[in-house]
């Protein structure tokens, strides 16, 4: 194996050229390529992170001690995890939402408890608020620097330090696509088949630069299947309704398959039911007192078809419920498989023993 350190660029769609940090340049040829640059965190032009006081998500895990006041600006998944957890390391935290509520991808009843849970913690939530901008502020009194983040409103929010949790850009711009015949998308990413294999066919793609749930896990198994493909085996192509994720807060947030909006706008048929982990024997042990279960299945077949799970350990317990739809279970086959008592895999089969109950 040969490892070349540098930045690569296309010449064409079997030759790649690199450059060294010292300058020399290097052309290799390739009979398969595969992508996998990621993606860096979105900038805006009226709050340029400086690495100190205005921040990316890259740039926050270098500040030496927490910060005394997070103004975390964004309340998708990367603005909920931090402030989960500087609040919970002793930061004052405000978090900067410009829609109705935290969370607004995710389930609207496992974003209702991050809301309950964040205002019982002291996190300031500022719904339907967008900053404008990011400013480091004068010392103040006390010699302490600062920020200062402003709002559309004109609304002006003090704090020492800011999150620009605002997105996420491919690392695409720099490796001259265009030559290799790759497309990508208007935001740059870059486009893939289900086999992660682009417009070029011997070209593949992998990870956040093509947008794809951007998931570590998903990012790797986009590469095996990328490498699978190029060697000829045989592979299974990506199957996004069986595709497992997690938001890291306290509690976490963990979903598989179909969505509540799937069934809200009739896009499938399907029975729900919501399992309260208040309600589960063990979660009364360790003081649990958020978080729920909640399986959907299909009407008619019964099928698991999707599920949330809010509360300690969700990542782990979601596993089970990931591999009922990849295998088809119905919900009658997870009801009857036993589960250990106490526990809280228990409230999953306690949720599929009420779906029955609503077939019937």
């Amino acid at each position: 194996m040969q490892i070349l350190e540098g930045a690569g660029r296309f010449i064409d769609q079997h030759h790649i050229e690199i450059t060294s940090p010292g300058g020399s340049v290097t052309t290799i040829s390739a009979d398969a390529t595969l992508i996998a640059t990621g993606a860096r965190p979105r900038e805006l032009e009226s709050a340029t992170p400086d690495g100190e006081r205005i921040l990316t998500w890259e740039q926050l895990y270098n500040l030496p001690t927490p910060p005394a006041r997070l103004i975390v600006v964004g309340s998708g998944v990367t603005g909920a995890e931090f402030a989960s957890a500087y609040r919970a390391l002793g930061s004052e935290v405000v978090l900067v939402s410009s829609r109705d509520r935290v969370l607004p991808g995710e389930d609207p009843d496992a974003a209702a408890v991050i809301e309950n849970v964040f205002a019982r913690r002291g996190i300031q939530v500022l719904a339907n608020s967008r900053a404008i901008s990011a400013e480091r502020s004068a010392d103040g009194a006390d010699g302490a620097a600062g920020v200062v983040v402003t709002l559309k409103d004109g609304t002006k929010i003090q704090g020492s330090h800011v999150l620009m949790a605002v997105g996420s850009i491919p690392n695409t711009d720099a490796l001259n696509l265009k030559a290799a015949g790759v497309d990508v998308d208007p935001a740059g990413f870059i486009t893939v088949d289900r086999v992660s294999r682009t417009t070029a066919r011997n070209i593949y793609a992998a990870g956040d630069c093509t947008g794809v749930l951007m998931l570590a896990s998903v990012a790797a198994m986009q590469g095996r299947i990328a490498m699978w493909h190029a060697l000829g085996d045989a592979v299974q192509p990506l199957d996004r309704n069986v595709v497992s994720s997690t938001v890291f807060t306290d509690p976490e947030i963990a979903t598989v398959g179909m969505t509540q909006s799937d069934i809200d706008s009739d896009e499938i048929r399907a029975d729900v039911y919501t399992m309260p982990l208040a309600t589960n024997a063990r979660a009364k042990m360790q003081d649990t007192q958020e978080g729920f279960v909640k399986i959907f299945c299909r009407k008619g077949t019964r099928l698991i078809a999707g599920a949330v799970v809010v509360g300690p350990h969700a990542s782990e317990l979601i596993h089970v419920l990931a591999l009922a739809i990849q295998q088809r279970l119905t919900a009658d086959e997870v009801a009857a498989t036993f589960t250990v008592y106490p526990s809280l895999s228990g409230s999953i089969g306690e949720a599929a023993r009420r779906l029955h109950i609503i077939e019937d």
